[in-house]
């Protein structure tokens, strides 16, 4: 009986060690799909607090153009955080995510509700 149960499992380890079981780790992880599914986890995200609009700007600054608008209560990418102008006793200003310009949001106006910030 202990013969058999030894000789199973070794058969067992042999085919999950030789990939026989199961799909393959390594083209699960290189698959487009896997790829941009854990590229689409990599940022933070925000939600705008205000209960007006608030301004995308170029720059972390009031003084900078101004390049579109976040909606209140609307949920956005946050690439990482950077000081800029001081808006209701905050320095802290966002970069926001998948976007090709380098856009930013008052910190004052957003609140953090998944993943961690990093500083740009």
């Amino acid at each position: 009986m202990k013969l058999r149960h030894s000789f199973a499992t070794l058969l067992l380890a042999g085919a999950v060690g030789a990939g026989l079981t199961g799909p393959p780790a390594a083209h699960a992880s290189t698959s487009p799909e896997a790829t941009s599914a854990s590229a689409a986890y990599q940022y933070a995200t925000g939600k705008v607090t205000s209960r007006h609009k608030l301004a995308i700007r170029s720059k972390p600054t009031t003084h900078s153009k101004r390049v579109g608008w976040l909606k209140p209560g609307q949920r956005f990418s946050i690439k990482c955080w950077t000081r800029g102008q001081k808006i209701r006793h905050t320095r802290v200003w966002y970069r926001m995510g998948y976007s090709s310009p380098k856009d930013y949001v008052s910190g004052a106006y957003v609140k953090i509700v998944k993943g961690k910030v990093h500083h740009c």
